[in-house]
């Protein structure tokens, strides 16, 4: 499926759409440059995951890892930008893993790519499973 985007709202919503769907415990890989809005994405993926109120999403850059409680469950989300090796598979099974960066991975169900154009971003969304 692909879907323009125009907006941070508009993503935030798709987001919320994709949270809506999960089960809660996906893995979920997103692949874009800087700033394409995969943090965004995953802002609304937590809201419609129920992200409780007195969190925020951030993105985790510097921590790698960032977790989120919500109604469907944690909410496990990492950031390979600045790693070469890191080995997340602890966390499969968990709840729902997002991975930002996530190159060449072979555990994803859902892959989500983010690129920019010129009405805005362009998001691929393919699930495997």
């Amino acid at each position: 499926m692909e879907i323009i985007s125009t907006s941070e709202e508009e993503t935030i919503k798709l987001g919320r759409n994709i949270g809506e769907s999960l089960t809660g415990k996906e893995v979920i890989c997103l692949l874009g440059e800087i700033g394409a809005g995969k943090t965004t994405l995953v802002k609304g993926i937590a809201q419609g995951m129920g992200i409780f109120e007195s969190y925020q999403v951030r993105s985790p850059t510097f921590t790698l890892v960032n977790e989120y409680p919500t109604k469907k469950g944690r909410l496990i989300h990492i950031d390979l930008y600045r790693v070469d090796e890191f080995d997340f598979k602890e966390f499969i099974g968990e709840g729902v893993v997002v991975i930002e960066w996530a190159k060449d991975m072979d555990c994803c169900d859902i892959i989500i790519s983010i690129e920019f154009v010129p009405k805005g971003r362009l998001l691929r969304i393919t699930r495997f499973r």
